[in-house]
């Protein structure tokens, strides 16, 4: 389950996010070879912003299917779809998708760790055919830091941290990324790290205080922090990340991809 609130405006984030991460997503799907006549899954789609990517590079002749248990990013999903895109609704660890039926399954931000990422880790390998592809991107936020430092941003870190244990995510698989896939027997797995910063006017500057507003809920009902304290805490926050003076390392990403044993590599038709 998405553990982020339903909160005003974070449809808005999400799609901000995502226009923020396209060129580096296309650099993973350029590494990969995504090309015509792919049969791609996007799991945990949220908004269909790499189900999209995927689409136009899989053209008419593929078929790309978005698959994720929110409605409400399915409906902004199906809203913005076009050419050969499917969107599920559906559980990301069970499926119910036929076996080795995509050469790529991919998924970005899975929010999950443990067992349950063990699990939707099986349910990739077990959804791609010989040959195929499994690509996963994962958040590593132990980078968070803002430059010139400032005690609001270091409480929002905190907090979002908390936060994400409360809502049951535990923690980032980021760094154990490539090693799982390793163990998980795939062939030729690739790893490509990047940092996401910002400065002041950026579309992402407010990704902190943004994100941590969104986990509201969990920090309030756990007793970490009252309305009052993370109401004044944000807006610190976002006044010195708003300075010109003022720069931000939000998280790194990690890129992790390998192949499938047991068949021929994808090719373009």
């Amino acid at each position: 389950m998405y553990p982020l609130e339903p909160r005003a405006g974070e449809i808005v984030r999400l799609a901000a996010q995502g226009a923020w991460l396209t060129a580096e997503t296309e650099a993973l799907l350029s590494a990969i070879g995504v090309g015509p006549g792919w049969h791609c899954l996007d799991l945990a789609c949220g908004l269909g912003d790499v189900t999209r990517l995927m689409a136009a590079r899989a053209g008419a002749t593929g078929r790309v299917v978005g698959l994720d248990l929110e409605r409400r990013f399915l409906d902004h999903a199906g809203a913005c779809a076009a050419g050969s895109v499917a969107y599920l609704q559906g559980d990301a660890c069970r499926t119910g998708l036929p076996e080795a039926s995509f050469d790529l399954v991919h998924g970005r931000f899975l929010f999950t760790g443990g067992e349950r990422f063990a699990a939707l880790l099986a349910e990739a390998i077990r959804l791609v055919r010989p040959g195929g592809v499994v690509a996963l991107q994962e958040q590593d936020l132990a980078c968070m830091a803002c430059f010139p430092p400032h005690p609001a941003f270091a409480r929002l870190k905190a907090l979002l941290g908390a936060g994400l244990e409360q809502s049951g995510t535990g923690r980032s698989v980021a760094r154990r990324l490539f090693g799982m896939l390793r163990q998980a027997e795939l062939q030729d797995v690739r790893y490509r790290p990047f940092l996401v910063g910002c400065q002041a006017g950026d579309p992402q500057a407010d990704w902190l205080p943004d994100t941590v507003d969104s986990l509201r809920g969990p920090l309030l009902r756990a007793g970490l922090t009252s309305c009052a304290v993370l109401d004044e805490t944000m807006a610190a926050c976002r006044t010195h990340l708003a300075d010109p003076g003022t720069t931000a390392t939000i998280y790194a990403v990690v890129q992790v991809w390998g192949r499938k044993g047991g068949g021929e590599a994808a090719s373009a038709d």
